[in-house]
């Protein structure tokens, strides 16, 4: 039988069958440009025959290692298909070009549900940060059961979709998710405000890499701030290598405490 695609969007659900309707560029109607980066843009899109949304990462090959590289992100991202990671639906390309048509989160990324949080009541503000800590870990859970590393979790690669849920994006640039038996995955990458302590140290990125990113975001899901303020990056660096953590709330638990604690210090 035919493999069988299911996108939820906008609370509908959507069957598509992969081997008959694999579409192609000229489906799809660009909405608006989401973003641009050095390795290519992201648009909205929707697919003319359904009027369904999805996102279209544009990948531009600069040269056949290029090329080579968003290949085996690609396949990577295919086989970590789970409902806690953003789902690659389809890709094409063409000799310049790759597109990598995915799932679109249609509430954004986590950055704003993290300023929604901070006007909840202590008991709403915990149960809600509960809820998204628990599919955040579950999605670090199956990358890791599959000996792959996220080297960039921040709010910002964290994606909301209409229920409230969150899907961890996989596809971020090359390279920036990378499987552990890469010989260069030590490589200074991700975001410097979420890199732990043993990558300023210019230590290999492990798995303990990402449980340190994943605090950091716990921690701001908490308390709107990042654990290690600091007036200059130096400064906050120094912090980071120490587990220098900002003081939490009164109204943290103390079991909460212990795992941000735990989460947060250096390796």
């Amino acid at each position: 039988m035919f493999d069988i695609v299911w996108q939820w969007n906008r609370l509908f659900q959507i069957q598509v069958n992969m081997e008959l309707d694999i579409p192609e560029y000229q489906d799809f109607e660009i909405v608006k440009k989401l973003f641009g980066g050095a390795m290519g843009k992201t648009f909205l899109v929707m697919l003319k025959t359904t009027g369904v949304l999805f996102v279209m990462k544009r990948v531009d090959y600069l040269d056949e290692n290029d090329k080579k590289m968003a290949d085996e992100e690609v396949a990577q991202m295919k086989h970590l298909s789970s409902r806690y990671t953003v789902q690659l639906m389809w890709t094409f390309s063409d000799k310049t070009d790759m597109f990598v048509i995915s799932q679109y989160c249609s509430r954004g990324d986590l950055r704003k549900v993290i300023a929604e949080l901070q006007k909840l009541s202590d008991e709403e503000h915990l149960t809600r940060v509960w809820e998204l800590f628990a599919q955040i870990i579950l999605a670090l859970n199956h990358l890791h059961s599959h000996e792959v590393i996220h080297r960039d979790i921040k709010p910002e690669n964290i994606f909301v979709m209409s229920d409230g849920s969150v899907r961890l994006g996989i596809l971020i640039d090359f390279g920036l998710a990378k499987e552990l038996t890469a010989k260069d995955y030590a490589t200074f990458a991700g975001t410097k405000m979420y890199m732990a302590a043993e990558v300023w140290m210019m230590k290999r990125m492990d798995y303990c890499s990402g449980i340190f990113s994943t605090g950091v975001v716990l921690y701001e899901l908490i308390t709107g701030r990042h654990p290690f303020n600091a007036p200059s990056e130096q400064e906050m660096v120094e912090k980071i290598k120490k587990g220098d953590v900002d003081q939490m709330p009164s109204y943290v638990p103390a079991d909460l405490k212990k795992l941000l604690l735990t989460m947060l210090s250096p390796v």
